[in-house]
């Protein structure tokens, strides 16, 4: 779903990143302080090692009485390993950068870990799955997950999944952990389950959980999907539960991006022009100096009628122009 979501969000990436397997350099060492990629690395690997401790019996499960002090503090371990593993591969910036945000991570944590805990209560939770792979052809357990496209065509999938609950009644409940804002994901809802075809990791995995579970779409059980947020996002659950309408929606915009893929259009899409703290698109903006000259060839691009379908020039984006 990641690679298909990089397609929508700027094909030029897509093509170098993944056909090509052309990569923006790696430099630890010039990071002044942790970045958000390996932030959330850390945040997921410390969730999954808890997890793990509970799906193999280490601790027991909170489902009737929430995180107890005992889950807490085997948190707060697995938070201190990974931290010392991040100091030690040069992750993690400058030490005094490095005191500041781990304590931030911490109490981020925490808050979460309390919040989350609370949730397990109410819905009396039982957590069935963490950091599971689907459509691994080196795992025989990793359950395979391909989605059927309206016209017959049928799209494998693969990837993995943060986190499996099932609630007391029944439903499966994916979570998506994501450290950053909640912005891109506020007008995610049953009506526009893939945010007019750019968002695809809820609905890929929704059907691995049933997938998981040996169900059928047909005759599945009640299915939710939803992004967890962190404090940069309000610890809000934003999330999709999954009807059969639901899924022709996805079906269908699913579709109409591997359209565009197989058709082979890959053109850029940089961002307007404008100061910013960040580069958006390393492909983009491979020399960090802007997207002037990349946003010119591009508007100069984006009316030919051969792409209008994936890439026309919009009302609203007309306006912006004039």
């Amino acid at each position: 779903p990641t690679q298909i979501q990089a397609w929508a969000e700027c094909p030029h990436a897509y093509f170098v990143n993944y056909v090509l397997g052309v990569r923006p350099v790696d430099e630890p060492e010039g990071q002044i302080s942790i970045n958000a990629l390996d932030k959330g690395s850390l945040q997921h690997a410390v969730l999954n090692r808890l997890h793990q401790d509970v799906l193999s019996g280490t601790l027991p499960q909170p489902t009737h009485t929430g995180w107890t002090a005992e889950h807490r503090a085997a948190l707060l371990d697995h938070f201190a390993d990974e931290c010392d593993h991040a100091e030690h591969t040069g992750r993690t910036g400058r030490p005094a950068a490095w005191a500041s945000d781990r304590t931030r991570m911490r109490r981020d944590l925490l808050e979460w870990f309390r919040r989350d805990s609370t949730r397990i209560v109410e819905h009396g939770a039982t957590i069935v799955g963490s950091e599971f792979d689907f459509s691994n052809d080196d795992d025989p357990a990793s359950p395979s997950v391909t989605l059927d496209f309206p016209d017959g065509r049928r799209l494998a999938v693969r990837g993995q999944v943060d986190r499996l609950d099932q609630w007391a009644g029944g439903r499966l409940v994916v979570t998506d952990h994501k450290t950053g804002k909640a912005d891109h994901y506020r007008k995610l809802d049953t009506a526009n389950p893939t945010l007019d075809g750019s968002a695809f990791q809820l609905p890929v995995y929704a059907a691995a959980a049933l997938a998981k579970v040996g169900a059928q779409r047909a005759d599945a059980p009640p299915v939710r999907a939803e992004y967890s947020m962190f404090e940069r996002g309000g610890y809000k659950r934003i999330g999709i539960d999954f009807d059969e309408d639901v899924w022709a929606d996805v079906d269908a915009n699913l579709a109409h991006v591997v359209d565009g893929i197989e058709a082979g259009w890959f053109p850029q899409l940089p961002a307007r022009p404008g100061f910013r703290m960040f580069i958006a698109c390393h492909y983009c903006e491979p020399d960090g100096l802007g997207t002037d000259d990349a946003f010119e060839r591009w508007a100069r691009k984006q009316p030919d009628p051969r792409i209008s379908r994936w890439f026309g020039v919009t009302e609203a984006a007309s306006d912006g122009d004039d």
